[in-house]
């Protein structure tokens, strides 16, 4: 690897690309914009947490400074991350119930026409934010204390074993238990797990603040995806689920080869059938069925009772549980039931002369009714995904779940519309995704990273992510700055916060020569949301690390409005994450002309105007933009007026 310092000397020496000296690099960073898209995917997919105060990633860059791609997978261990995660809502909870003045952070971070900061000369001697973390107790979170937060939990166990203080009476306790248990990670590739009970059983507590309380399966009748799936293909819509266009358009009810007016038998049913009958019993209830899924009807009776106590022993008796007396049935059958028993029995007095002997000891009499670990075991058992195995494979961390068990219940009582839309919107998406999705074709494998490192134009090193993030943001401002100027739209005018913005009033045949496809406003978008992120994580202003936290979850709602574009999905060769942006309308003005008539246009819009001095004549009238008209002017007429 090459040191960092070659890599900051590359990006600080490109900073303006309209030298003359940079004429041959030109086209490298041009033929570098078709892979914007992947290096903007890897950054983000590699973003620091907040239990990190730092994040050292692999970066492989070119030679010229033309991209920089962060070269690594951010494997997880789920139970682990889910744990990390859990700890960080109660965190900001507490950030929010304790602080009563929250900063909140300007959007966009950075003026329009302040540049990218240089890494070594603002940032490389600043002190990162302070991580946030959750203290955990020494006692009841023994089983992860040492490693829940670092960047990669049980990666380094070996080591850690072997450089242990042996004074240390509790480093020792606790690497004894880890040789019994074994290695828990299959090695440095970090794709195999394997944690025993006490961890998992600590994971699954932190993480409880994400995990649903709803364990019983029958809870989901009539409201899982083959349910759904059932009414999107009968066009129905199921109380308080998603509602779906037709899947089939040629259902006409006068085609029906049943109905009361053709009926044999001539007998008319006046009451209506409800929607959840015709989805539980599709083959029944309707006409014509078609791709309808059958769904479960019944899981047993679910007897666990989740304890709100963790002090509760295993085996206790919940006062949820109602119990059914029967003082009343044995007064009833008093008489009924002794005859019953003295005819299956016999005499009841052979019973009562019928004495065990001594050597005689219960079944299992030695054994305990419960252990240290059989309440971790039972909840373990009743758990959800992932806590209900122990062992499995790594996963990327944005294919991790968090939440989205909590659409998947019903949408609770009193909520308002908002809400119960955004539930239903949710699972529109979560259905559509599922029937749309089909297995992928088997094809060979291509690393295309490998393939850039083989070269010589490619070297690799180490960077804080903070760099990899402002070196993506300037390469990508540079590429689409020289595709402007390739296209001699000297009249645009990109700034850097990923705004086009025209320089003058167009024209025309200006504008249409100003129009760009969607791959370069798909550049443009991920621009600003990468400068969203950048200013999130520069420590320049005193921002604590719960506002940055805070912040976090209005950026991406945040890039439509920011930079006045809004994303629409589309299908092309780039993919499901690809989108376009279309720029939003402008305010529109009303403004009355000398005539009397009254035009509709934009603030940009050119009009031909006189100021109203006394004396003016049509001498004096030009065309000025509609948004710098004052009081003072007379508008004659519109550019589009002939």
């Amino acid at each position: 690897d090459m040191p960092p310092e070659h890599l900051r000397k590359i990006i600080k020496d490109h900073g303006d690309m309209s030298a003359r000296k940079f004429r041959q690099d030109k086209r490298v960073y041009l033929g570098a914009l078709k892979y914007v898209p992947h290096a903007v995917l890897k950054l983000l997919e590699n973003m620091p947490m907040p239990w990190e105060q730092v994040r050292e990633v692999p970066v492989l860059y070119h030679v010229t400074g033309a991209i920089t791609f962060v070269n690594e997978i951010p494997w997880v261990i789920e139970p682990v991350y889910m744990a990390q995660w859990g700890t960080m809502w109660i965190m900001m909870r507490r950030e929010k119930r304790d602080r009563k003045h929250f900063k909140r952070m300007r959007f966009p971070p950075f003026d329009d026409e302040e540049p990218p900061l240089d890494y070594g000369d603002n940032l490389l001697d600043v002190e990162p934010l302070e991580a946030i973390q959750m203290d955990l107790d020494e006692d009841d979170d023994a089983q992860v204390i040492d490693w829940l937060y670092d960047s990669k939990p049980l990666a380094d166990e070996a080591e850690s074993d072997s450089d242990s203080d042996e004074e240390d009476h509790g480093a020792m306790i606790r690497a004894a238990a880890r040789k019994a248990v074994g290695r828990r990670i299959n090695g440095p590739t970090y794709r195999k797990w394997r944690l025993d009970l006490p961890t998992m059983a600590n994971l699954h507590r932190l993480a409880g603040q994400l995990l649903s309380d709803i364990s019983d399966p029958n809870y989901f009748y009539l409201f899982d995806l083959s349910s759904f799936i059932t009414a999107k293909s009968l066009n129905m819509a199921i109380p308080g689920g998603p509602r779906f266009e037709p899947l089939y358009r040629d259902i006409n009810p006068a085609d029906e080869d049943w109905n009361e007016f053709n009926d044999i038998n001539k007998i008319i049913i006046r009451q209506p059938i409800r929607t959840e009958y015709k989805v539980a019993f599709p083959h029944l209830y309707n006409s014509l069925p078609r791709k309808v899924n059958i769904a479960s009807y019944h899981a047993p009776a679910l007897q666990y009772i989740k304890p709100d106590d963790l002090d509760l022993p295993a085996f206790y008796y919940d006062p949820v549980i109602n119990p059914i007396s029967s003082r009343s049935l044995v007064s009833q059958f008093k008489e009924d039931a002794r005859s019953v028993e003295d005819e299956i029995f016999g005499d009841r007095d052979e019973d009562e002369d019928f004495v065990l002997p001594d050597c005689a000891s219960a079944f299992l009499e030695d054994t305990p009714l419960e252990t240290d670990n059989t309440a971790n075991g039972l909840s373990l058992f009743w758990a959800p995904h992932p806590f209900s195995s122990r062992s499995g494979s790594t996963r990327r961390a944005a294919d991790v779940p968090l939440v989205k068990d909590w659409y998947m219940e019903h949408c609770p009582q009193g909520m308002p519309v908002k809400v119960r839309v955004s539930y239903q919107k949710l699972l529109k998406n979560y259905v559509l995704n599922s029937m749309h999705t089909s297995r992928p074709r088997a094809q060979r494998k291509k690393y295309l990273f490998r393939q850039f490192k083989a070269t010589k134009f490619f070297q690799s090193t180490e960077i804080d992510w903070v760099e990899a993030g402002l070196q993506v943001c300037r390469q990508g401002h540079n590429m689409l700055n020289l595709l402007i100027h390739r296209k001699r739209l000297n009249y645009l005018h990109l700034d850097y916060n990923f705004n086009l913005k025209p320089i003058k009033t167009l024209t025309t045949k200006e504008r249409k020569k100003s129009r760009f496809g969607n791959a370069f406003h798909l550049c443009v978008a991920e621009g600003t949301l990468v400068s969203l992120g950048n200013g999130l994580s520069v420590p320049i202003e005193r921002v604590c690390s719960g506002d940055a936290l805070q912040a976090v979850g209005p950026v991406d709602p945040a890039i439509g409005s920011v930079s006045g574009a809004r994303a629409v999905g589309y299908k092309g060769r780039a993919g499901s994450d690809a989108f376009q942006v279309h720029m939003d309308p402008q305010l529109c003005m009303l403004i009355r002309c000398i005539d009397g008539t009254e035009l509709k246009v934009t603030p940009t819009h050119p009009v031909l105007a006189v100021c109203g001095h006394i004396g003016a004549t049509m001498e004096h009238a030009q065309y000025i933009p509609a948004g710098d008209l004052t009081a003072d002017h007379s508008i004659v007429c519109s550019a589009l007026v002939s």
